[in-house]
């Protein structure tokens, strides 16, 4: 019996010594967001256009109590001597919060934020980093990409106004330097509105004319295409097109 009781009192010491082992205390899995999803890098012209939707849930699974607010971290790279295992050096870029996301845009259930200062031939990351109510940062995500010199934008782009619409036609694009051409983008912006050009075909056209309808009459509307196309296994957009003016008329 003293033998048996000798050894759960060794046993019991174990224990405890185990649970005096325990590193820092770190907030419950409940308070931490999981990543942002959907989360894309693409360069549209010469501009890099970062994209992402918001993690509804935290990291165990649990309603998350409000839409959290996201940092983004920067870091230029060399290509040929990246290091994803050296320490992180990458600086602040923008907080994005929800409720006021400038300057990124809302539109579809996505966030998205231009890089405009960017440089052919640079490699470029950025870590999203959500954060709760409590300031307390959630599980990241990282995306990069290597800045291309831009395709030349399409030509030849002219509009003529409708009653409540408009219809565009321009010349074929020669994809040069090996790429193949997909298809073309229409985006259109309203004259005086500051706000980014709204994409009018999420569907790539492959013909050289669009028509757009409902618009507003006696309205001026600002169009410019683009061209998306493919080199290797990835999708590049091209410069856009000098903008033309068009504005739908009843009497037209």
């Amino acid at each position: 019996m003293k033998l048996f009781r000798a050894l759960a009192l060794i046993a019991l010491l174990l224990i405890i010594a185990a649970c005096g082992k325990k590193g820092p205390v770190r907030p419950l899995l409940a308070n931490l967001p999981d990543a942002v999803s959907a989360a894309e890098l693409v360069q549209r012209g010469d501009d890099l256009l970062l994209s992402w939707r918001l993690p509804t849930r935290n990291q165990n699974g649990s309603p998350l109590e409000a839409a959290p607010v996201v940092d983004i971290y920067r870091l230029l790279y060399d290509p040929a001597d990246y290091c994803p295992e050296c320490k992180d050096r990458s600086t602040l870029y923008a907080s994005i919060n929800p409720e006021l996301p400038e300057p990124a845009q809302f539109s579809d259930a996505r966030y998205t934020l231009h890089d405009r200062q960017v440089t052919a031939g640079q490699g470029y990351q950025y870590r999203l980093v959500p954060k709760n109510q409590h300031n307390l940062e959630g599980r990241s995500l990282s995306v990069r990409i290597v800045v291309v010199p831009p395709h030349e934008a399409p030509s030849g782009l002219q509009g003529t106004g409708l009653d409540q619409g408009a219809t565009l036609s321009w010349s074929p694009l020669t994809p040069t330097n090996g790429t193949d051409l997909l298809g073309y983008r229409v985006y259109r912006r309203e004259e005086g509105v500051t706000s980014p050009a709204t994409l009018l075909n999420h569907r790539l056209l492959t013909v050289t004319e669009y028509t757009d309808i409902n618009l507003v009459n006696d309205t001026e509307y600002r169009y410019q295409i683009s061209a998306v196309l493919k080199q290797g296994e990835r999708m590049l957009e091209s410069l856009a097109s000098t903008p033309v003016g068009v504005t739908p008329r009843k009497d037209l």
